[in-house]
């Protein structure tokens, strides 16, 4: 069978491709060519494709192939009317979007596949399927992802209209209901040690892979729900070198990205690391390491493989919501860690914690303390606005407050929208003050430490 996959577009008042890449949908794509099937790839939001270049000239480029998306504005929708964000199209234009679609209508293709990640993503993801059956009217189409997992009867109750049959689950169990549905064989193997992601399916010069070299997190924070869909796994060295190898064999790759929820924790951390080391490409860490894993020889081997992006997990400098929370860092940690990482020879920008904003039973204070906390140590903070997001233990607890009820619109969750409406938390004001703060302290950490070197 020809299965079509794609990547949908982004619709939110911000997006940035801080190594975005839809790595479930690429697994999904092994696990269908190990069954014998066809595949084939439309990311929408492939910064690098050679028909977006021309669009693209205005969009910021950062380092290590980070950069903004093409975008345009469009409607807001009418849950949104009244908080004042620009609602914004992330990704290929449309023209472009309904050429490759038109081209691929060309395949006999049997099936479209899409994912969607972000629960409050979920306005993009139909939006793509709109235009998708604009090609395909009477093509099956399967939506998978995160947000199936999470929120399956949303998901079904939403797409059902567009005739858009919903696979939750992960791992092989909605590759598997694909199948069934067409009577295709199938049969059970450990997909995570065996396969890598599909990233052959992208023409386009990519500069930057995304790799898991665990999936899940023994850990089990209030706001988290990783937990709550994955049991944790590793791969093995030698699976994870041959992955290395095979992707940066495409020259265009200069970074190699690992979105571990639990990268430090690998059984085989040490002989990892050094495997690692033995090949000339950069490393980033952007998931928020564990700092309490961050002892001197972990900090040693991280230097020596090339790691160049370290991003802690510090959440919050109050130390009964560290605990409440679920108990993974102290200020201590972070010290400690911290240390261990300059003491090795990272720099202090090489190095960033994150703090998240807007927690519940957070005040504004907590959030400047753990800014300073961090300037104080001489690393980047980074304050990441808090989403609560449906099934995890933070969600339950703001139910039975009543701060919002089971049939809100996961859509108004976007910590972009949360603080015009959200009573009960920091709100909007606040947290753009917040927000300037941290712009311009951080400004003046960067030119300072530029003026060090």
């Amino acid at each position: 069978m020809r299965f079509l996959l794609i990547n949908p577009w982004i619709e939110d008042s911000a997006a940035f491709d801080y190594w975005l890449k839809p790595v479930g949908l690429l697994y999904v794509a092994a696990i269908l060519r190990r069954y014998g099937h066809e595949v084939f790839l439309i990311d929408c939001l492939d910064r690098f494709d050679e028909e977006v270049k021309p669009f693209s000239s205005s969009c910021r480029k950062l380092e290590y192939g980070m950069g903004s998306f093409v975008c345009h504005e469009i409607d807001k929708p009418q849950i949104i009317k009244d908080i004042p964000r620009k609602f914004k199209r992330y990704g290929f234009p449309e023209e472009i979007f309904m050429d490759k679609l038109s081209t691929y209508s060309k395949q006999n293709i049997d099936a479209v596949l899409l994912t969607t990640t972000m629960t409050y993503w979920y306005k993009g993801t139909v939006d793509t399927v709109e235009h998708v059956r604009r090609i395909f009217p009477d093509t099956p189409v399967f939506l998978g992802g995160i947000y199936t997992n999470i929120l399956p009867e949303h998901a079904r109750s939403t797409f059902s209209p567009l005739n858009v049959k919903v696979l939750p689950g992960t791992g092989l169990s909605p590759v598997i209901e694909l199948l069934k549905y067409f009577e295709q064989d199938y049969d059970s193997f450990d997909w995570f040690e065996e396969l890598d992601p599909a990233y052959d399916l992208y023409k386009s010069d990519l500069q930057y892979a995304v790799l898991l070299s665990s999936i899940g997190c023994p850990y089990r924070c209030s706001y988290c729900m990783t937990p709550n869909m994955w049991s944790y796994k590793y791969r093995s060295v030698e699976r994870i070198k041959n992955n290395v190898e095979l992707v940066i064999s495409k020259k265009s790759i200069k970074d190699v990205v690992f979105f571990d929820d639990a990268f430090l924790l690998h059984p085989q951390l040490q002989e990892l690391l050094e495997m690692l080391s033995t090949f000339e490409t950069r490393y980033h860490l952007p998931n928020g390491i564990h700092a309490k894993k961050v002892s001197p020889l972990v900090a040693e081997l991280l230097k020596k493989a090339n790691f160049k992006t370290i991003r802690l997990g510090y959440e919050t400098s109050d130390s009964s919501l560290q605990k409440k929370t679920g108990g993974k860092v102290s200020n201590a940690d972070l010290v400690n860690a911290v240390g261990n990482l300059k003491n090795a020879g990272f720099s202090s920008t090489d190095i960033g914690a994150y703090i998240i904003g807007n927690l519940p039973q957070q005040n504004k204070d907590d959030i400047y303390n753990a800014i300073n906390f961090c300037f104080d140590l001489e690393i980047l903070p980074i304050v990441n606005e808090y989403t609560p997001i449906p099934g995890t233990k933070d969600h339950y607890d703001l139910l039975e407050q009543e701060i919002f009820s089971s049939d809100t619109d996961p859509f108004l969750l976007n910590n972009k929208y949360l603080p015009f409406w959200w009573r009960k938390g920091i709100d909007n004001v606040q947290m753009q003050e917040i927000k300037d703060y941290l712009h311009i302290e951080r400004s003046k950490f960067v030119k300072r430490k530029a003026g060090d070197l």
